[in-house]
């Protein structure tokens, strides 16, 4: 198992530096959304142009009058830390302090493929992959899910034709997300005082998918303001229409688990740096999280609903076909 963990983290690593392009990837966690959402390319431009740069949230900076017939590639990363409890809006800050809470630690990898068909609509691909630790720390147990999560393809336009004017845009996409990932992933509990070779079937929030079918709607909009700044909001929705599904290895939750509906939201601003050409800074508020009810159909079985705010600083820098990101997101 350890050599197949090793394997994947140096694959999904060579990607990365093979790529050269980067991409905010949002994944599971407790409540944090597994899609993604567009990056907004327009901060570097910072009204230097008339339509901006704006990614299409799968591909690398591309001039919003791109010419039909262009690919684009994009790898992202994010690393994700969760031990806090809560039940409902009251923090547990006890767990902590009596060494009891569940704590994740996850590395989220996403590649992602986008064919331009012209200079409004934008075809896209995105394949999620996880590596996961979930450590029980009243035990010292340690289990871990490693392997490709859901896929999307779906296609995005421009509300506006490209280029705008009006230095301003709105950007839709719609998405099916499907099944590829395994919704059941077992793992040897290791890091206790008496070592275990039986396999379990991993928590619900480490999982590599969630079994369902799904459509997920998603936006990009921005206006470049006087003075170098530029406002932005980005989001996305999944429908998981499914109610349920029972996992069929040991360890299962009786009961079922649920088919959860996930969102995330985001809405900010940027500066373009003055004389440094394609840096721009960036801040951020972001809202993402798993409802307790979903919107189609019902909701039976287990699920880890809530919710996470955030401030999320960043920095975006691009140069020519590259439009490279790194955002540190505080909840």
């Amino acid at each position: 198992m350890q050599k197949k963990r090793l394997q994947f983290m140096a694959a999904a690593v060579a990607i990365l530096v093979l790529a050269g392009t980067g991409q905010r990837a949002y994944g599971q966690g407790c409540v944090a959304g597994r899609q993604g959402a567009p990056m907004v390319g327009a901060l570097c431009a910072g009204g230097a142009h008339g339509g901006g740069a704006v990614s299409t949230g799968t591909g690398a900076a591309a001039a919003n009058n791109s010419s039909a017939g262009r690919w684009e590639v994009s790898v992202g990363y994010r690393w994700l830390n969760s031990n806090r409890h809560f039940v409902g809006d009251v923090e547990q800050p006890q767990r902590m302090a009596q060494n009891t809470q569940q704590e994740n630690k996850q590395h989220l990898f996403d590649l992602g493929l986008s064919y331009r068909l012209n200079r409004r609509w934008t075809l896209t691909f995105s394949a999620p992959f996880m590596d996961a630790d979930r450590i029980n720390h009243r035990t010292g147990g340690v289990t871990e899910s490693t392997g490709l999560g859901d896929m999307t393809v779906g296609a995005k336009f421009w509300v506006f034709r490209p280029p705008a004017e009006s230095r301003q845009n709105i950007q839709v996409g719609f998405s099916l997300k499907m099944p590829t990932g395994t919704p059941d992933a077992t793992s040897i509990i290791t890091g206790t005082a008496t070592p275990s070779t039986t396999k379990t079937t991993v928590d619900q929030s480490i999982q590599l998918g969630d079994s369902g079918t799904g459509i997920s709607v998603d936006y990009l909009a921005y206006k470049v303001l006087p003075r170098r700044f530029t406002l932005f909001s980005n989001g996305i929705y999944l429908f998981n229409p499914r109610n349920t599904y029972s996992a069929t290895t040991p360890g299962a939750r009786v009961g079922g688990l649920s088919v959860s509906d996930q969102y995330l939201v985001r809405g900010g601003v940027g500066y373009a740096v003055p004389k440094l050409r394609g840096l721009a800074l960036s801040v951020a508020g972001r809202h993402e999280g798993v409802p307790a009810r979903d919107i189609i159909r019902r909701e039976d079985g287990f699920r880890r609903p809530g919710y996470a705010v955030s401030v999320e600083p960043g920095v975006q820098f691009s140069h020519g076909r590259d439009l490279w990101s790194f955002s540190y997101a505080y909840a």
